[in-house]
């Protein structure tokens, strides 16, 4: 038993020596930055999740109102399920389509030539304003959806 345990010892401080570690000056360095172009890109990144959220929210609230629960009470399970996966297909539809509609928005606070509004980050961090306010209004406006699911989780339960 004991050769097992200093060999699973062994086997863990050869992973930990195998991880590739990022290079944490950088990383400090660029994470207290703040410069013009930082500021442009909260800036951006505000500016996206502002007008993401109001598109969101309107045609949110009007795709929750083409599903309205009058009747659900009728509903066999086969219609509770058809009326989720149309309601969630469109949902789905509306996010892919929010997010193209937002693109032709321009971007109104740039400060200086150097910001380039249509720079593609490789870590995605320009998407995040935008897909958090898009979440949080989208599952909010859905109520029709929430008590779909519900009486759902009901009726298999």
């Amino acid at each position: 038993m004991h050769g097992f345990e200093s060999h699973t010892w062994h086997y863990f401080l050869c992973i930990f020596y195998m991880i590739k570690y990022p290079n944490y000056r950088n990383l400090f360095k660029t994470f207290f930055q703040f410069d013009k172009i930082r500021l442009q890109k909260i800036l951006h990144i505000s500016q996206n999740a502002i007008f993401t959220g109001i598109f969101s929210f309107l045609v949110g609230t009007k795709i929750d109102s083409y599903f309205e629960e009058e009747g659900q009470s009728n509903e066999s399970k086969l219609e509770t399920i058809l009326y989720l996966l149309i309601h969630l297909t469109s949902l789905i539809l509306t996010v892919y389509y929010v997010r193209k509609a937002s693109k032709f928005i321009p971007f109104m606070f740039r400060l200086t030539n150097s910001y380039d509004p249509f720079h593609k980050s490789h870590d995605g961090e320009n998407l995040i304003g935008s897909s958090l306010a898009m979440s949080i209004v989208l599952v909010t406006t859905q109520t029709n959806l929430k008590h779909r699911l519900s009486k759902l989780q009901t009726m298999f339960s």
